[in-house]
Parts: C-alpha cells; sequence; structure tokens
C-alpha cells in the first residue's frame, strides 16, 4: 500500500526538527544571552534547550525510517500495471433466461 500521508508528515517534522537545529545552532545563543538578567530565567531557558534537542534527536530518527518505509511508487520505482480491469466488464452485457416461477396461479388462472 501507498501512505503518501504518512510519507509528507514524516518529511514536514523532518524540516521542522532541522529548522530547530538551525536554529539552535545559530539564534539560541543570543536568545539564551538575553536571559541573563535573572539567573532562573537562564537555567530554565538552557534546560528546555537541552531537553528539546535531546528528544529531537529520537524523533528525527524516527521520522527518517518512517520515510524510507513509505517511501512513494514513483521513487521505488514501481510502475503500476497499465491495464485497467473494469468490474463490470466480467458481467454478461445481456441477462440470461429468467427461470419462470410456477405459481399456481399462473395458468390456471383465467
Amino acid at each position: 500500500m501507498d501512505y503518501p500521508l504518512q510519507y509528507r508528515r514524516a518529511r514536514s517534522l523532518v524540516y521542522a526538527i532541522l529548522l530547530f537545529w538551525l536554529w539552535a545552532w545559530l539564534g539560541s545563543g543570543f536568545f539564551i544571552a538575553s536571559l541573563f538578567g535573572s539567573p532562573v530565567h537562564a537555567l530554565l531557558a538552557m534546560y528546555a534547550l537541552t531537553v528539546a534537542i535531546l528528544v529531537s534527536i529520537p524523533v528525527m530518527l524516527l521520522a527518517v525510517t518512517r520515510m524510507v518505509l513509505n517511501r512513494s511508487r514513483t521513487a521505488t520505482g514501481y510502475v503500476p500495471s497499465t491495464v485497467v480491469t473494469d468490474l463490470n466488464a466480467t458481467r454478461s452485457a445481456a441477462a440470461g433466461p429468467t427461470q419462470e416461477t410456477d405459481w399456481w396461479f399462473s395458468d390456471k388462472a383465467s
């Protein structure tokens, strides 16, 4: 089965995690430095950033695994058959002879 939504969700999650890691690498230092007016706020921000980075690593691995397992058919080289079978084609066009039931009133009643 082809599950394109699972692939797209996993790809979106990978993009979001990569964007978060880019922000953590480039912008989080300035964010934490701006919180040094209060050591409690700076400590909470560093703790939250550390937890978010540590949680994002297995989430990233799971998303990449889901992308690999749910690749689209065109990416795997699978080409579906070009023959399309019409389900109605197996039925005969004309209905067969009907069996006339022999009711007691069919020929006897006038």
